[in-house]
């Protein structure tokens, strides 16, 4: 057998231990972040990766979740904070309200998280204080003579990406907020600013990258700051929201343990990178160097280190905690198939590294948050299978899979793996090129809130109702 037949089957082996179903006609669209860019809030600042506002509100739903009179969740991949704004959109149906805990380890989106949900919770005299302060600042910005200090970014330097004049205005822009008092509206001026880099450049993002576009006609910062700034006072004039509160981390989401205050959570709710190439540092650096939040190559090649490992764009350390584990043989077992059929080519150590370094980050998170949630409660997570390599040399990581099976190995039981949608790439057909909603409920029978290696007799059962036939897309 084929080295990528022998992945499929093991797969398909993986697969028939639990219940999977197509659900691609309600997930279809909530698995993108479709309504996100005119919904209030949500729409301050677009991350293209995110999943839709409406996403929690069904997961919640589907989950038996809605019956209760309070929810407390964690998200431990905050984001653009759509987690914490969507449950302060809901949290009114609660009598009890909602609280979510989030983290976020971009510095930046760390920002738009913040900023975002913490202004779902302001009132209208925050609004008008806003206004005013934008005011102020598109004056000072207007007057500034001072020399100006231009992001350590190369890209910023080029005229090709930026006006000379535009790139000015932006720098002036950021360091006339830069003198507000700390708070709030702070950093929501620090997010209107941000958000105004890519419009004012001939630069878009494109999937893994920034792609150059000449025949772009960049927006004027001042005029954009404006206009974003009004976006921000109208919604959080018509705020409604209430009986909701956030806490927005910046650390590490592998390790949510270190950061968060409670121990009962009803729900986990994440997605996480995907193992498919996207280095989402780089994909929003302009903005994180814009504001400062990298000063130098030092500590920007830093922070790409300590991220999830599901890309090659640095070189991680081969250190990988499974090994020292109790379950370091049902992990191997796991990643085998998978190992063995990667091509002997030059992107071979890579593509192991992003395997190996993917199932220790994932088993991780799935290991603490069991740890964080009662025993009534559900972890919710949404991934998507990538396809590696090209033509006969191409296999997939199919990340539901893996982390499913991770899942047991962490306490967790797999309810149900919904599929949201099937996923397309030129040449490549198989079953597991698809996007996914995993939902577990602990595993009280393999030892309750600590990692455990479950027998086939624990094994959620097979239940299938996938039809590949009558998927949406």
């Amino acid at each position: 057998m084929a080295l990528a037949g022998a992945v499929e089957a093991h797969y398909k082996q993986l697969e028939q231990a639990w219940r999977v179903s197509d659900r691609s006609d309600v997930y279809d669209r909530l698995v993108v972040p479709n309504g996100n860019s005119t919904d209030p809030f949500h729409r301050w600042f677009h991350l293209k990766e995110a999943f839709s506002s409406r996403l929690l509100g069904q997961v919640i739903s589907d989950t038996g979740l809605k019956r209760r009179d309070s929810l407390r969740i964690l998200d431990c991949f905050s984001g653009s904070g759509t987690t914490a704004v969507s449950a302060s959109e809901l949290a009114q149906d609660y009598a009890g309200g909602i609280h979510v805990e989030a983290i976020e380890h971009n510095p930046f989106l760390h920002l738009v998280s913040a900023a975002k949900s913490h202004a779902c919770l302001a009132d209208a005299e925050t609004a008008e204080r806003l206004r005013r302060a934008s005011e102020e600042v598109i004056e000072a910005a207007s007057r500034s003579s001072e020399k100006l200090r231009v992001p350590g970014l190369s890209t910023f330097s080029r005229e090709k990406y930026f006006e000379p004049d535009d790139l000015r205005e932006l720098v002036s822009l950021r360091d006339a907020v830069a003198s507000l008092e700390p708070g709030l509206i702070k950093e929501l001026a620090l997010l209107a600013a941000a958000a105004c880099v890519e419009p004012a450049s001939r630069l878009r993002r494109d999937g893994r990258a920034l792609r150059f576009s000449p025949n772009r006609n960049p927006r004027k910062p001042r005029e954009e700051f404006q206009r974003r700034i009004s976006m921000m006072v109208e919604d959080i004039k018509g705020s409604p929201f209430q009986n909701a509160s956030s806490i927005i981390h910046q650390g590490d989401g592998r390790r949510p343990r270190d950061y968060v205050s409670s121990r009962e959570f009803d729900l986990v709710i994440f997605s996480p990178p995907y193992p498919n190439n996207i280095d989402y540092t780089e994909v929003y650096k302009m903005e994180a160097w814009y504001l400062e939040l990298f000063v130098d190559e030092g500590s920007f090649r830093q922070h790409r280190l300590a991220t999830v490992r599901s890309h090659p764009s640095v070189k991680f350390a081969e250190s990988y905690e499974y090994l020292t584990s109790d379950h370091s043989g049902d992990v191997e077992e796991l990643l085998d198939p998978l190992l063995s059929a990667i091509p002997k080519d030059r992107y071979a150590t890579g593509r192991k590294q992003i395997v190996r370094g993917y199932a220790d980050d994932m088993l991780q998170v799935l290991r603490q948050s069991r740890s964080l949630v009662h025993d009534e409660g559900k972890l919710a997570f949404i991934v998507g299978n990538s396809v590696h390599g090209n033509g006969e040399s191409s296999f997939v990581i199919a990340a539901d899979l893996i982390m499913s099976r991770l899942a047991e190995l962490a306490g967790w039981r797999v309810d149900e793996i919904k599929i949201a949608r099937t996923l397309f790439r030129r040449g490549v057909a198989s079953p597991f090129l698809r996007e996914s909603i995993v939902v577990l409920s602990p595993n009280l029978a393999a030892g309750g809130n600590r990692s455990s290696n479950p027998t086939a007799a624990d094994r959620h059962q097979p239940s299938r109702s996938t039809d590949q036939n009558n998927r949406s897309r």
